[in-house]
């Protein structure tokens, strides 16, 4: 989960002072400037450090680990120029698992603190990036009222190209950067739709304010399979929305059983995972923890609208991430919840943020969750009870086998083999 928590500070403090001799002033001392060369060394050994003393997985940080800091020290012996050193940071991290810190330099920490994470300028679409085995961007939901709204596009949709350049592998995930633009200028996006051919559409740039929304129905040709859609972003209320329309589906249909869709639930901020789980179950639910601590997740389970009794089918995906991936590894594991879709990546670890002695910063995974069953999510992910490998924008609305196959399940007569899926995790 990537919260910011509290984070160790650097304090320099650098004292000037002045010596009488025989009643007289004297000169103050001159300072002398600390180099660029000693700043790099002291950023360097402190960032070193609070990797091998805070990052969660202890048992990862191996011999190779400890090889590091004298490899990557000694090309610290001349001074580097900003982006030289920058390079050998990321090179340094990169020696770690996939995920496991986030450096930035000064200067992308004041570019950061300065942005309005809420509004920017663009197309108005959360979006997922995809290497394999099509480089593209996906669109996980576009806003409503949005430029690309306006343009026609929609969930499910997939860019293969910007302004007439492909998306490369390579681009991960600054590819967005060249989707994104000032307000009122022209972007032309080569897209397709699931199941159609690729097609040009241009897309006229505005001001967007993000926003997302909790959708609710029923499935199934009986009705009686409810289905929530959860948003790429959580909100304020989504918790209580969830409720809220659990009550409207039990008071207009006899439910036999419940789909939550958390294929883009991708942001996991302020997802509210202890009202979920306790809408949804009852007791343990796991352990979140740090090297230096473990905090058992306990909840009191609340039965409304039958939230605590209607067999549950969970689906997920490659976007499914932090706490709404606990959110399902959790409910697997207590036997409350048979899973649906593909693997999950395993995202699930808290970030803590530490300042660095020459104002750049590092978010490094300082926590995670563990399984009422010992099973390690951030490093296995969620692995489906039912698999199918259909991406995001291989589905629509009308036409989504996953989403299917969540319905067969629960539909299945044959209720202890439905029980017996969800227990085995």
């Amino acid at each position: 989960m990537r919260v910011r928590l509290i984070g160790l500070g650097w304090i320099l403090v650098l004292l000037l002072s002045g010596c009488l001799r025989g009643g007289q002033p004297q000169a103050e001392e001159a300072v002398q400037p600390i180099s660029r060369a000693a700043i790099q060394a002291r950023t360097f050994e402190a960032l070193w450090t609070i990797v091998n003393e805070n990052y969660v997985y202890e048992e990862l940080l191996d011999e190779r680990w400890q090889a590091v800091r004298e490899e990557y020290q000694a090309r610290l012996e001349e001074e580097l120029s900003p982006e030289e050193f920058a390079t050998l940071i990321r090179a340094m991290l990169a020696e770690l698992p996939p995920d496991a810190a986030l450096w930035e330099t000064r200067a992308e920490r004041i570019e950061q603190e300065l942005l309005d994470p809420a509004s920017y300028e663009g197309i108005g679409a959360f979006v997922a990036v995809r290497e394999e085995p099509t480089p593209r961007v996906i669109l996980l939901s576009v806003m409503p009222g949005s430029p690309a709204q306006e343009a026609g596009l929609q969930a499910h949709d997939s860019i293969l190209a910007i302004d007439g350049e492909p998306v490369r592998a390579e681009e991960g995930l600054d590819v967005i950067q060249r989707v994104r633009g000032p307000a009122g200028s022209q972007v032309t996006l080569r897209i397709r739709s699931p199941g159609q051919p690729p097609r040009d559409v241009v897309v006229t740039r505005g001001r967007v304010v993000a926003s997302d929304s909790l959708r609710v129905g029923l499935v199934s040709e009986e009705n009686d399979i409810g289905y929530f859609l959860f948003p790429a972003a959580p909100y304020a209320d989504l918790a209580t929305d969830v409720a809220r329309g659990l009550r409207e589906l039990r008071d207009h249909s006899e439910l036999k059983g419940l789909i939550l869709d958390l294929r883009i639930a991708t942001v996991g901020g302020g997802w509210p995972l202890a009202p979920m789980m306790a809408l949804f179950a009852n007791g343990y639910m796991g352990d979140l923890y740090t090297r230096a601590d473990v905090r058992p997740l306990v909840v009191e389970g609340q039965n409304l609208g039958g939230s605590q009794e209607l067999p549950l089918a969970i689906l997920v995906g490659p976007d499914t991430e932090d706490s709404p991936e606990v959110f399902a590894a959790a409910m697997q594991a207590v036997g409350r919840a048979i899973i649906v879709g593909m693997p999950t990546p395993g995202n699930v670890e808290g970030r803590t943020e530490f300042p660095l002695p020459d104002g750049s910063r590092v978010f490094l995974a300082t926590s995670s969750f563990r399984t009422p069953d010992g099973r390690e999510v951030g490093l296995t992910g969620v692995l489906p009870d039912i698999q199918i490998d259909l991406d995001w924008d291989e589905v629509t609305f009308e036409d989504d086998p996953v989403r299917d196959a969540a319905v067969k399940a629960l539909k299945s007569t044959d209720q202890d083999a439905y029980h017996l899926r969800t227990r085995r995790g």
